[in-house]
């Protein structure tokens, strides 16, 4: 049945009552307004006036970019007033990000088309989830109607609808007069809320902290400034209990007591705002993570905030290069999980840094414990999100029960919560860059699938795949020469712009987007039993190739090529937001992808004797030896005078810079196959490739892979030199120097 259609005067009361019923709770309440756009825009306008709250705020876009109300509002500090305008489009990371910025007694107001059909319209905000040809219209509203579902009925939520046809959207102007009852106090007899734990400062920056846990979090920091070195402090909270200001608070008495240099880090400048803003004049110099890393400038404190968006190999340079840390990360958010960041990163802090001390703060700053919007706005976008308990997964895993492998229909999916929620769960605990957006993707967006291995109710791993590829004929000279980068399809494009596959982009791809293994069911071959699964469906669907991109590590390389996934390339830049190099690994499902992945392989290696020298030459060795592990050598034989030169090298006193060339070869031919059968030790093998691939003086290399000196590395790489030679078939020892003038 539809809703009945508020009138002006019903729809002032309405707000009104839920505004006094917030500021007399300190909780927080949402006023849905749906209809037409411009009964909405009008309705929201005119409460505005009526509400008269001075730190209203707008997002969304809105009709007039010139209206400074009209603009998307910064989503740093707080506000009493936040209109969040669906019209423009549902974005999810924005909507979590401006809940947290409304206090204690504030007002959201939602503004939407009618739930009716809401699921069911074009939203601009999903176009960047369609890929090539499609478009926002061929999303489905899956995401819309579940929201629509968790909003209607809930005790924090009003609806309010308005008509539909924008007819006579004018009709709320100047319906009610502002008589001042935005700043009325609550009724008599209301209860107040404990003003402890909402911060009002109208310069959206505290002095003192606002709760005991606060104070506590500023008390440890200092402690961590001013304590033993090696002893880092990691502050876990969910958002809203301040642990930003509690750095900046922390910041300002230290500079106030003294000189302290202190540094600040974050995923992004905007993540770190909150910090700065509460640092007030000490203002804490901001550098992001590669750029922290790369310069290294001295400190006495360095905060790294939102620590669970930055990936755990930058945070462990961190951990080297600095002896006092504090790391804070939100549990539950939008800038990623504190439960996956811990996972991660603990056994990290336990090897390097034994000593180091956790803090949780639980306590709201912005708003009073139980807010009901904060739990509306924490399952709406999964912030919440937890895979099955680890006991009932062990348990499962003890008794055998057995796995199930399946695909869910997605409208299945998004109707089962609990499923939803555990499968969800697994993915943000995987991956830190997980963000309500892409729960969108993984409901909405058009190619995509959903797979999982259960037992039981319990979800054990869970991956996401797209399809991707089968680009038409037109399109492959322009993306081979970088004119078009056709929206989505990253592996086509990614090997035809910069592998150098004309014809790639023809064939079709699965892609693993995701993949995530229950921590307690870990190291049982899950992961690699899902992707046989994922592998097998793809290939009954007629795709040529299944494949994944990700930031390249030793570990994850070695896991993919488990799973008979096999690299083929790797960028020549660090991903600003993993610090690393993203590679590409496939396998061939058809002779068609097949004889691509052939060419990859044998393309490999030449293609990274080249780079490695270049814009690769920073790249970890550990990471080259996994991508050249197995990967076809190069099939010409060394000359005479290559031979006579590396045996003096390996067997005599020869300089290494006389002989580069000459190893480079030698490398290039015999180090591949020698990394199948582990003819060499790993040091060999990574001072091959720093000091004959990428070219790096000894002394260089014994810095960066932890040698004694370079005395040491040329000692070694002659050993190495002699087992490549030994293992290539060449076992002449030492030339006579005769020979060499003949």
């Amino acid at each position: 049945m539809a809703d009945a259609l508020i009138t002006a005067s019903e729809l002032f009361d309405t707000a009104q009552a839920l505004r006094h019923e917030a500021r007399a709770t300190g909780e927080r309440r949402l006023l849905w307004l749906m209809g037409g756009a411009g009964w909405t825009l009008a309705a929201a306008d005119a409460l505005l006036e009526v509400l008269r709250l001075p730190d209203a705020r707008w997002v969304g876009r809105r009709d007039d970019p010139a209206d400074p109300n009209r603009r998307t509002a910064d989503l740093g500090g707080e506000c009493g007033l936040l209109v969040v305008d669906a019209w423009s489009g549902l974005d999810l990371d924005a909507l979590g990000a401006a809940v947290g910025t409304l206090r204690g007694g504030g007002l959201l107001l939602l503004l939407t088309p009618p739930a009716a059909g809401w699921p069911d319209r074009t939203d601009p905000a999903a176009a960047r989830l369609a890929t090539y040809p499609l478009s926002a219209r061929d999303l489905a509203g899956r995401t819309v109607r579940r929201l629509c579902q968790l909003l209607d009925g809930h005790p924090a939520v009003r609806r309010c609808a308005g008509p539909s046809d924008d007819g006579a959207p004018s009709i709320l102007i100047g319906a009610a007069e502002p008589d001042g009852s935005g700043d009325r106090s609550p009724p008599d007899g209301a209860a107040r809320p404990n003003s402890a734990c909402i911060v009002q400062a109208t310069d959206l920056s505290q002095v003192e902290p606002a709760t005991a846990d606060q104070a506590r979090a500023v008390d440890a920091i200092l402690a961590t400034a001013r304590g033993r070195a090696r002893r880092p402090l990691v502050i876990t909270a969910d958002r809203g209990r301040g642990k930003s200001a509690a750095m900046g608070l922390a910041s300002t008495r230290l500079c106030a007591a003294g000189n302290a240099c202190i540094l600040l880090t974050a995923p992004r400048r905007t993540a770190a705002e909150a910090v700065l803003r509460h640092a007030r004049a000490s203002q804490p110099r901001f550098l992001p993570p590669d750029a922290l890393l790369a310069r290294a400038p001295p400190a006495d404190l360095l905060l790294v905030d939102e620590a669970a968006a930055i990936p755990a190999p930058l945070l462990e340079g961190m951990l080297t290069q600095y002896p006092r840390i504090v790391f804070a990360t939100t549990v539950h958010g939008y800038e990623g999980t504190g439960r996956g960041f811990e996972l991660r990163f603990r056994a990290v802090l336990d090897r390097r840094t034994p000593g180091w001390r956790a803090l949780r703060l639980r306590e709201p700053v912005r708003w009073t414990p139980n807010d009901p919007l904060e739990a509306l706005t924490n399952r709406a976008l999964l912030l919440d999100a937890e895979p099955a308990l680890d006991a009932v997964v062990t348990r499962l895993i003890e008794t055998a029960q057995p796995i199930g492998v399946e695909t869910p229909d997605r409208d299945r999916l998004a109707a089962d919560e609990p499923l939803l929620r555990q499968a969800f769960g697994l993915l943000v605990l995987g991956h830190y860059q997980t963000r309500p957006s892409d729960l969108r993707q993984l409901l909405d967006a058009p190619g995509i699938a959903v797979h999982l291995l259960r037992a039981g109710d319990s979800v054990l791993a869970t991956a996401v795949s797209g399809r991707e590829g089968r680009l038409p004929a037109d399109l492959l000279a322009p993306v081979f020469e970088g004119r078009r980068r056709p929206q989505g399809h990253l592996l086509a494009q990614t090997l035809s712009a910069h592998a150098g596959f004309f014809d790639a982009p023809a064939q079709g791809f699965w892609r693993v987007l995701r993949i995530a293994v229950h921590p307690a069911a870990r190291g049982r071959g899950l992961g690699r039993r899902l992707i046989a699964a994922m592998a097998e469906q793809a290939r009954s669907e007629g795709a040529d190739l299944i494949g994944a991109s990700f930031g390249a590590t030793p570990g994850l390389l070695r896991f993919w090529r488990r799973c008979g996934l096999l690299p083929v390339h790797i960028g020549s830049r660090r991903n600003a937001a993993s610090g690393v190099h993203a590679a590409v690994v496939l396998r061939g499902l058809t002779p068609a992808g097949a004889r691509l992945l052939e060419l990859g392989r044998r393309q490999l290696l030449p293609r990274l004797a080249v780079l490695l020298a270049g814009p690769l030459r920073d790249l970890e060795p550990e990471v080259v030896a996994e991508m050249l592990a197995g990967a076809p050598g190069e099939p010409a034989a060394l000359t005479d005078q290559e031979l006579r030169e590396l045996h003096a090298f390996a067997d005599a006193s020869r300089g290494l810079d006389a002989t580069r060339p000459a190893l480079h070869r030698l490398v290039r031919i015999a180090l591949s196959p020698a990394l199948g059968d582990a003819a060499l030790t790993p040091v060999q093998t990574q001072l091959l490739i720093a000091c004959a691939l990428q070219q790096r003086a000894p002394a260089k290399a014994a810095q960066q892979l932890g040698a004694t000196g370079s005395a040491a590395v040329v000692v070694a790489l002659r050993a190495a030199t002699a087992s490549l030679l030994q293992r290539s078939g060449d076992r002449r020892r030492r030339t006579d120097p005769t020979d060499l003038m003949a």
